[in-house]
């Protein structure tokens, strides 16, 4: 990491750390947010939440089979789309049966309570009743902040300031917003740049984080991934990242390219305030195929990482709820092996 980096990722970091005008240690936040963790004499190097998205087959049941519909919807009528056996509101529910405390929402299974203070305090009364805080607000709108066309690339802003008012609302600690556009991969890196940097600023105004993920196109290539947030130069800017979303070109382009999935977390470590801890499939032993956690969590780790790790299950072969708990067993093992006795801690 060089000296460029490491400031950047002191004062993300720094931003992080400010809840209610008060700058405070991540050690502090993190045993605040995760009390039952802490109950012996160790402090984890990480947290583990839930992420909502794992469990889209039951929140949406048939409600994405049709997705031109789903997206028509989502403007129109987005109760509609909610077709599942599992109410959306339960995925606190859900991360209490797992003993997990953190829930990542996705705004496009609240999506028609955005503007409804009232709703989206009550969820976040409902975590509260279950031991549950919410930790980032994934939005994922149809409105790309990268669009060459400047009338759309400012309604996709604005659209997106809703949603950090939201997050606000709900207590998240960052939201991830996708760098989404059209043009050359020069051409969207300068226009998601234009519309992070705004969006940044506007969050750091209400005290919240903004993050990007590698999420398909070009924000799967790690470099350029990279490079768009170092050119976008906002501290209140950081990264989600996710572990199994190094694939590269759309969403169902066939067949898949993969940017090289260590390179990917080498690329990214330096800005990472939050990861998907995504998994497809699992090996015999529990670990996870494709993709290396002990060896991503010990570089991240060694960056001075110490956020949430969020569980996401996208296999078919077990139930949302097997594959989640096969992840978190996998990051337990890793908290286990990196947590600190408290007398070890430098204050």
């Amino acid at each position: 990491m060089n000296h460029k980096q490491e400031k950047r990722r002191a004062a993300i970091k720094k931003i992080a750390c400010v809840v209610g005008g008060m700058a405070i240690a991540p050690t502090l936040i993190s045993q605040s947010l995760a009390k039952p963790f802490l109950a012996s004499n160790s402090i984890l190097p990480f947290q583990i939440s839930l992420s909502q998205w794992a469990f889209e087959s039951e929140i949406f049941g048939k409600g994405r089979d049709n997705y031109k519909w789903f997206k028509k919807m989502l403007e129109q009528d987005p109760q509609a789309v909610l077709q599942g056996s599992m109410d959306t509101t339960d995925i606190v529910v859900k991360a209490q049966q797992l003993d997990l405390h953190g829930v990542d929402l996705v705004t496009s299974m609240i999506y028609g309570h955005r503007n409804s203070a009232k709703w989206l305090r009550s969820f976040k009364e409902k975590g509260k009743d279950h031991d549950v805080s919410f930790v980032c607000l994934m939005a994922d709108t149809a409105t790309k902040i990268g669009a060459s066309d400047l009338l759309a690339r400012k309604k996709a802003v604005d659209d997106h300031k809703h949603w950090i008012e939201a997050a606000v609302e709900l207590g998240c600690e960052h939201i991830r917003v996708n760098p989404f556009g059209d043009g050359t991969y020069l051409q969207q890196m300068n226009q998601c740049s234009e519309s992070l940097y705004e969006l940044s600023e506007f969050a750091s105004n209400v005290g919240m984080q903004v993050t990007v993920e590698n999420h398909g196109h070009p924000s799967s290539n790690g470099a350029w991934l990279n490079m768009l947030i170092e050119l976008t130069n906002h501290s209140n800017l950081g990264l989600f990242l996710d572990f199994g979303n190094f694939f590269m070109g759309g969403f169902n382009a066939k067949p898949r390219r993969w940017y090289d999935l260590k390179q990917g977390v080498i690329d990214l470590t330096p800005f990472t305030v939050g990861i998907s801890g995504k998994a497809r499939s699992f090996l015999p032993n529990g670990d996870i195929e494709m993709i290396d956690y002990d060896w991503n969590m010990e570089q991240i780790l060694a960056s001075g990482f110490n956020g949430w790790v969020s569980a996401e299950y996208a296999g078919k072969e077990y139930s949302n709820t097997q594959g989640a708990q096969i992840i978190i067993d996998k990051l337990r093992k890793i908290q286990d092996k990196y947590k600190q006795s408290p007398t070890n801690l430098i204050t």
